[in-house]
C-alpha cells in the first residue's frame, strides 16, 4: 500500500513551493475564519435565494451553513490538491489550481465591490503567487512528463 507524501522534495522548486503555499493558504483560511469567501457566499446565496423565497429566508440560509461549507470545501481543496500534487497526480494539480483560481476571482470580486484594502491586496498577492507557481513553465513541463 502506498503512503501519501505530503511533500515531495524531488519535484522542482516551483511545484514544491506551490504545495507548501497551498497548505499555508488552507491553514490561514481555516484558522482565521471564512472571511472573503464566506461574504461572497452570503451575497450569492442571498441573490439566488431571493429568486425563489422571500428575502428573510434567503438571508437565513446565507447566514447558516453556506459560508462554513464554502470555507471547508475551499480549505479541503487546497489540502487535497497539495497532497495530490506532491504525489504527482494530475487531479491534485487541477484541484489545487481550481481552488487558487476561485480564491483569486473571489478576492478580486470582493475588492472591486467593496474596495481594495491592504488585506485584499495581500490576499491577491498570495493567490497570484500560487497561480504563478502552479503554471510556471518548469512546473508545466514536469507535470507533463511525470504526473499520472
Amino acid at each position: 500500500m502506498n503512503q501519501i507524501k505530503w511533500l515531495n522534495r524531488s519535484q522542482p522548486q516551483t511545484l514544491y513551493s506551490a504545495v507548501l503555499l497551498s497548505y499555508f493558504s488552507a491553514a490561514l483560511l481555516l484558522l482565521f475564519g471564512y472571511g472573503i469567501d464566506a461574504e461572497l457566499a452570503y451575497d450569492v446565496v442571498e441573490g439566488i435565494g431571493a429568486l425563489f423565497v422571500d428575502d428573510r429566508s434567503a438571508q437565513d440560509l446565507s447566514n447558516t451553513i453556506v459560508p462554513v461549507a464554502v470555507t471547508v470545501l475551499l480549505g479541503g481543496a487546497y489540502v487535497a490538491g497539495g497532497a495530490g500534487t506532491a504525489n504527482e497526480r494530475r487531479w491534485g494539480h487541477w484541484l489545487c489550481s481550481a481552488a487558487a483560481i476561485y480564491a483569486a476571482l473571489a478576492t478580486m470580486w470582493w475588492g472591486v465591490d467593496r474596495g481594495f484594502g491592504l488585506n485584499i491586496i495581500l490576499r491577491l498577492l498570495f493567490d497570484a503567487l500560487l497561480l504563478v507557481l502552479l503554471f510556471h513553465p518548469i512546473s508545466r513541463s514536469y507535470r507533463r512528463v511525470w504526473f499520472t
